[in-house]
């Protein structure tokens, strides 16, 4: 196991989770329908964590698959929403699932590719930036395997003078989204507001005070 995934499966273990929202991301429910999807679409969410999100695309009528590292964030998941899941092992991989939710238990840069079928859109809130600058691109081109041709990308990004704090949640230039996901027919940056951090985020307390948040949409 390397120090990346260690890191965060320490967080977990020692809840110490402030990243995990307890509620729906706002900017999910504002933007979504620029996706423009029909129900029963797919939805791959990486890096899922416990998110809120996951019920709410599952309650649009879509089928979600969600991608987290740590198993223990898939449990708690289960016990605070009384969610009964089936089981199922693919050598180490474990899938947790029922209807039209299921949780893969896995590194996403292992996770074998053929385990997932292909994809109609991908929600990232809190993936890419989770990631350090040389594990990005990697990330991108994996997500963008999953994903069919014209599919759909809900993404969100920050970006923030990095000399103010080590991520992660690391910066992400509006330059390095724009260049990760080059090969996409369509990039659109449909909310950008750069805000005070609020004293009672964490991320005040180390060291960031200022950050330009993002909302992208694009089409493979």
């Amino acid at each position: 196991m390397n120090k990346g995934q260690q890191f965060w499966l320490d967080l977990w273990h020692e809840g110490r989770t402030s990243f995990h929202k307890g509620e729906v991301n706002p900017d999910l429910s504002a933007f979504w329908p620029e996706m423009n999807l029909p129900a029963d679409s797919s939805v791959l969410v990486p890096l899922c964590g416990k998110s809120l999100d996951m019920l709410w695309l599952c309650q649009q009528g879509l089928y979600v698959t969600g991608i987290e590292l740590s198993e223990q964030a898939v449990q708690q998941f289960a016990d605070e929403h009384q969610i009964e899941f089936q089981q199922e092992r693919f050598g180490t991989t474990r899938r947790f699932f029922t209807d039209r939710l299921q949780i893969w238990v896995a590194d996403v840069f292992i996770l074998e590719p053929s385990l997932i079928s292909s994809v109609d859109a991908l929600y990232d809130r809190a993936a890419l930036i989770a990631l350090p600058q040389q594990l990005r691109s990697a990330y991108a081109r994996r997500c963008l395997n999953w994903l069919k041709h014209e599919g759909r990308i809900l993404l969100k990004t920050m970006h923030y003078d990095q000399e103010a704090m080590e991520g992660p949640p690391y910066s992400v230039s509006d330059e390095e989204v724009r260049e990760l996901y080059k090969s996409c027919s369509e990039i659109r940056c449909v909310k950008q507001s750069t805000e005070a951090v609020e004293k009672s985020n964490h991320l005040h307390d180390r060291g960031l005070h200022k950050a330009t948040n993002s909302v992208w949409c694009m089409k493979k």
